[in-house]
């Protein structure tokens, strides 16, 4: 693919630079930045889990702890830092937090990236009715008259019919993969992975979405001879050692915590599961089968249905569903289809930056 003839201005903001969501900030920067786009990453909180290239600039902005809370106090930061002296064509968020702050903003360049459907289950009571009826009137008012990019198909429908909203423009844009990086990475021999043969589960510690107890109960009854490693950190690290404890399989999890090159512990799992309740667009599945390591998922409201196509689709479940998920387990790592690079290729970076490139040109009026 030919560079642009021209070197836009892109900011990619968000809260932190931190977790999955960092990581799909980072490739998508990088993946730019080798199209000739001129890259800022923007963040309020001084988290950052890698390693940044020389090509990409990161501003934290300047902000005080017990600021970051207020909203405006980071518009006000984002304008004075960064927007005062910059021409910007384009200004993209990337997580709810951030698309809260920019909200705040009253520009025609500012798109708001959706990675998640931000599903909550709520007690079946008049306070779990009127909660869920609360977060959907605050969504409906974040959506209405932005322009959102929308990392899966299925966030379409939620946004506009079940939330309601009515965006001023929407366009889907997968998360784009350097699938030659991953693979490069993945055979990185200095990074010491579990000696045993196990099955693998990534994404941060957080029960909520990710449902490690799900994740526990379904490897229990699965009853396979391989060891579960879950790598990934976050709040709930303690109560997930709990249900190990609870589950009596101490001897047979492991916690591997975060990793900063995650493939070679990918590429050499016989399996990787996903369990959680909802998702945007789960990276990790991608990565498995770029990997050619079978996975089974949860069908929660978006994302894994886009992936798992055709002859993979058999190794979706139903969100919670323990007994199917220890049934598929069990299927998965005896007998899986065949992984072809076909399976994946919509998500590669070219397809990707392309679509990025006609959005740009749209914005600025070119033909």
């Amino acid at each position: 693919m030919k560079n642009f003839e021209k070197k836009y201005k892109i900011i990619l903001f968000n809260d932190s630079l931190s977790g999955g969501a960092g990581k799909v900030i980072l490739t998508l920067a990088e993946i730019l930045v080798q199209h000739a786009f001129d890259i800022d990453i923007v963040i309020y909180e001084n988290k950052v889990d890698y390693a940044i290239p020389e090509s990409i600039n990161l501003h934290r902005l300047n902000i005080k702890k017990d600021e970051i809370k207020h909203k405006r106090t980071i518009v006000k930061a984002l304008k004075n830092e960064i927007l005062v002296s910059k021409k910007v064509d384009m200004i993209i968020s990337n997580s709810t937090p951030s698309n809260k702050v920019l909200s705040l903003l009253n520009e025609e360049n500012i798109y708001h990236c959706v990675h998640s459907a931000e599903i909550k289950e709520h007690p079946p009571t008049i306070w779990g009715f009127f909660k869920a009826q609360w977060r959907k009137q605050r969504y409906k008012k974040l959506y209405t008259d932005k322009n959102l990019i929308l990392v899966s198909k299925q966030l379409q429908t939620i946004i506009e019919k079940d939330i309601g909203a009515k965006p001023k423009s929407i366009h889907l844009i997968y998360n784009p993969f350097d699938f030659n990086k991953i693979k490069y990475l993945a055979n990185h021999k200095e990074v010491e992975v579990c000696k045993e043969a196990y099955i693998i589960h990534v994404g941060r510690l957080d029960i909520s979405s990710k449902r490690h107890d799900i994740l526990l109960e379904a490897y229990k009854r699965a009853n396979i001879p391989y060891r579960l490693v879950i790598l990934g950190t976050g709040k709930d690290e303690a109560k997930i050692r709990q249900y190990i404890e609870q589950l009596h399989l101490e001897k047979k999890v492991t916690l591997a915590g975060f990793q900063e090159n995650p493939y070679p512990w990918i590429k050499q799992a016989k399996l990787l599961i996903l369990t959680s309740d909802f998702e945007g667009l789960p990276t990790v599945l991608i990565e498995a089968l770029a990997l050619k390591v079978p996975v089974v998922s949860t069908n929660c409201p978006t994302g894994p249905k886009e992936i798992l196509e055709g002859e993979l689709s058999r190794y979706l479940v139903p969100p919670q569903e323990v007994e199917q998920l220890a049934s598929k387990i069990q299927e998965a790592t005896s007998h899986y289809p065949v992984i072809s690079d076909k399976m994946v290729e919509k998500f590669d970076q070219e397809n990707i930056v392309l679509q990025y490139i006609n959005l740009i040109k749209e914005i600025n009026g070119k033909e």
